[in-house]
């Protein structure tokens, strides 16, 4: 199958861990964006990628193709134009110190662009599988009529749709976000996430309540009905418990319309946390994409998902289907 994804590709900038933004006199520099992540990691897997998106005809626009290509992302339908590339500055946190983001991308070519921009039906033709995230239809008005054209078209085409809801509270409201989501995600065969999406009966928010891990008998009669009410095949999701910056306890769950499968806990120590529910959102797609069992899904999913905790930048390049063997180094725990 061949996977294509639109969204933002941003500049970051971060501190090493032993620095804060007030300490700090120099940043390392990485290229990537939730889309191209997993994008980047489904490459390395073998599937046949390519990318929607804008980016500024200058040395970081030009840097950001050569990336891309470099590792097997198709370019041809990235529009090179406007003035700057989106950026954020990432504080690493350490131990107690936790991370903490700012955001640069007000007026950058793919926050500027609009519906005139791109031709959706020509840049999804013969490919299977269209991508997204809740960070695009974040961003501005505009965006969210774009990204729309985008989902309507590929529905029309055929192609199977995933969509990542990926909440950044740094731009928009939690309100916000779970009255607008439905509008695209009535048209998605697979969700990561069950918030921010709104879900009502008798005019309150059914999900409104929960803990921030529930178990499995909890959720299932609520997922049971976000499947029927957006028709979702299936719903992925991952908890995590923080120990501290550096070290997590994480477990991956699906959902179909059978009931819930989930991983065992594992613990992981961080190097970089950025990118990893994207290398699970992958881990995911390509077990789909192949047809492996939904057990089998999960456990290469998560499994990318704890290695790319090992790596720094945004995203990992290691073959998806080898990522199960990860589970078996990593210290198991028992609840």
């Amino acid at each position: 199958m061949k996977f294509i994804t639109f969204g933002e590709i941003m500049m970051r900038l971060s501190t090493d861990a032993s620095d804060t933004f007030r300490t700090a006199d120099q940043m390392n520099v990485n290229i990537g964006g939730s889309e191209m992540n997993v994008a980047m990691s489904l490459a390395a897997s073998g599937v046949d990628t390519a990318m929607i998106t804008s980016l500024p005809d200058n040395a970081f626009g030009r840097r950001t193709l050569s990336l891309l290509k470099s590792n097997d992302v198709e370019t041809r339908h990235i529009r090179m134009g406007g003035q700057r590339m989106g950026t954020y500055f990432l504080e690493q946190g350490f131990n107690i110190r936790s991370s903490s983001v700012i955001y640069d991308r007000k007026y950058s070519s793919f926050e500027q662009s609009t519906v005139e921009d791109y031709d959706f039906k020509t840049a999804l033709e013969g490919y299977d599988w269209f991508h997204f995230s809740g960070i695009t239809p974040a961003l501005n008005a505009e965006l969210q009529k774009v990204l729309l054209k985008a989902v309507e078209t590929a529905k029309e085409m055929g192609l199977r749709i995933s969509a990542d809801l990926n909440f950044r509270g740094n731009l928009w409201s939690f309100d916000e976000a779970r009255s607008t989501m439905p509008q695209f995600i009535k048209h998605c065969d697979v969700i990561f996430g069950y918030e921010p999406l709104e879900l009502k009966e008798d005019g309150k928010e059914v999900k409104d309540g929960l803990e921030r891990n529930p178990d499995a008998d909890t959720l299932a009669p609520i997922l049971e009905k976000l499947h029927t009410a957006y028709d979702i095949e299936y719903i992925a999701f991952t908890q995590r418990t923080v120990v501290h910056s550096n070290r997590n306890i994480i477990k991956g769950m699906l959902s179909s319309k059978d009931g819930i499968r989930e991983t065992d806990a594992y613990e992981v120590e961080i190097l970089d946390r950025i990118g990893t529910g994207d290398a699970f959102t992958a881990g995911v797609i390509h077990g789909l994409m192949n047809g492996l069992g939904e057990q089998d899904i999960l456990q290469n999913a998560l499994g990318n998902m704890l290695y790319k905790h090992t790596i720094s930048g945004d995203f990992a390049t290691e073959d998806i289907s080898e990522m199960a063997d990860v589970l078996d180094a990593t210290r198991e725990v028992k609840r």
